[in-house]
């Protein structure tokens, strides 16, 4: 059993990723937490986007996603940004972030109102 230098949690060694250079032979930290860590440092290092500035824009945002509105449980959403910019637009479910990708995000707008018209027969 080892303590997550993080979360604080006692857990099996198994829970931790392997590291030579430790004395036995694990990270200090936990594999659910460096997965948050390294999700966050992700957001920030490509967004430039804190995870102060994350929550501001869901609590902004009323916890919905940015299109489709239903309500996006913790973790789930996804930065939506302009691939053209880099500029952050809001946060999406991780549905609608892919079908405006499909959509090639939007950089021709008239593709939405094509596939509107498309699902409207």
């Amino acid at each position: 059993m080892k303590i997550c230098r993080v979360c604080g949690d006692n857990q099996p060694a198994s829970e931790y990723h392997k590291d030579a250079k430790k004395a036995d032979g694990r990270r200090n930290i936990c594999k659910d937490c460096k997965y948050e860590q390294d999700r966050w440092d992700k957001i920030e290092r490509r967004y430039s986007l804190s995870r102060e500035g994350f929550y501001a824009l869901l609590e902004d945002q009323g916890g919905r996603c940015g299109i489709c509105l239903d309500e996006m449980p913790k973790g789930t959403a996804v930065v939506d940004h302009c691939h053209d910019t880099g500029l952050v637009r809001g946060l999406l479910c991780g549905g609608c972030n892919s079908g405006i990708g499909h959509l090639r995000d939007g950089r021709d707008l008239h593709i939405f109102d094509r596939a509107k018209r498309y699902l409207s027969r």
